[in-house]
């Protein structure tokens, strides 16, 4: 097949609560479609008939139109089925950049700890700040829920991620993350070395997910613009198509090619915040309690933390705090390319969150390429003991 200028893929885990959803979203793709120089394409596991399907979207089709090839059930949180797809999308349908959206729940980093050696023996269930509830939610992203609610780790998706990029010869241009909670330091920087941009939102979504006809719109129109362009304008369509609505949401492209400059400008804050955390601690509190917290008040929006914590904290912290929302400024050539959101419960954010839970610490935090080069895991197990 002749080369497009993209291969736009989604990776639908719908064998949970969002079957339904899957069909809609793949409607939406169906009033653009695929074209000469975009190529959309789905995969989709549905929980309704234990089987999965390939598409090739075309303008007018849609589910019952453009089915490629059906085959037995999968589990979407075997990372193998996700190389699988993007195998078939590469060899078959080439293009000179690529899209991949994951598509389903998500939870941010959190994943269960179970089976690891410091794992506790579970976790209660979670109420999360926003209404759009979470399902099965000790996981990180794509669950299956016949398959044991098995999903995609961290591990497990930097694996898969970096290994797809073998078979492009490159990084993945854009990661789409049509999932709750995915915008984080910890799961830019995990992913840093296989995507170029990342689109995802640092709170819970609405049902409706992504404007996919308005994204595909775009796409189509101007497949030429640079891929921090393309980034940016899949984040805006996102917050566009909310307005009006009465929903709360935040959308972001992050550069993940620059999130190592934020990881440091943090561990700077933490090596600060450990030499004197009697003097600080007060104004870390006064910053914690004062910031948009999310997932059960584990995952606090970094930015309000820092602008906060300049009110109560020393000439070093508001230093510190300063140097890291510079980092955070979004814009052409920064981490965050674009940051947009609407609903009062998160004016001031800034499209990145980052771990700091009220109590105990999940123990599979630790196995995190962020925990482990910077020192703001070190800060959050002072402070919290």
């Amino acid at each position: 097949m002749e080369k497009a200028k993209w291969t736009f893929m989604v990776y639908m885990a719908g064998d949970n609560s969002l079957d339904g959803a899957a069909l809609k979203d793949i409607a939406e793709m169906a009033r653009v479609g695929s074209t000469g120089v975009v190529n959309v394409l789905v995969q989709l596991d549905r929980v309704k008939d234990q089987r999965t399907r390939r598409f090739r979207i075309t303008k007018g089709g849609g589910y019952a139109k453009d089915c490629i090839e059906t085959f037995a059930e999968t589990d979407t949180g075997d990372p193998q089925v996700l190389y699988n797809f993007v195998t078939w999308a590469v060899e078959q349908y080439p293009a000179d950049r690529y899209c991949l959206i994951l598509w389903n729940h998500g939870s941010g980093w959190w994943e269960d700890a179970k089976g690891r050696a410091s794992a506790p023996a579970g976790k209660k269930a979670r109420k999360p700040l926003f209404r759009h509830a979470i399902q099965n939610e000790c996981r990180s992203i794509c669950y299956d829920d016949t398959s044991e609610g098995d999903a995609l780790d961290n591990s497990e998706l930097k694996d898969v991620l970096s290994r797809a990029c073998t078979i492009l010869g490159k990084k993945i241009d854009i990661l789409g993350m049509d999932a709750c909670l995915m915008n984080m330091v910890e799961v830019a920087y995990q992913l840093r070395d296989s995507v170029s941009c990342i689109v995802g939102s640092e709170i819970e979504e609405p049902f409706d997910g992504w404007p996919y006809n308005d994204i595909l719109s775009y796409l189509t129109a101007n497949p030429d613009a640079a891929t921090p362009v393309i980034a940016r304008e899949f984040a805006k369509r996102y917050i566009r198509s909310y307005k009006g609505q009465g929903e709360t949401v935040t959308q972001s492209s992050i550069d993940a090619g620059r999130i190592e400059d934020v990881m440091e400008k943090i561990d700077a804050l933490a090596a600060t915040f450990l030499s004197s955390l009697k003097d600080c601690s007060d104004a870390v509190d006064y910053a914690w309690m004062r910031s948009p917290r999310f997932y059960d008040d584990n995952y606090i929006d970094i930015a309000c933390f820092a602008r906060t914590l300049k009110k109560k904290g020393n000439a070093d912290i508001r230093a510190k705090a300063d140097d890291l929302l510079s980092s955070l400024k979004a814009g052409k050539g920064k981490a965050i390319l674009y940051e947009g959101n609407l609903g009062k419960d998160v004016e001031g954010t800034c499209g990145l969150s980052i771990y700091f839970p009220s109590g105990k610490i999940n123990p599979a935090y630790n196995t995190l390429d962020f925990a482990k080069d910077c020192r703001w895991a070190d800060f959050l197990r002072e402070y919290l003991s």
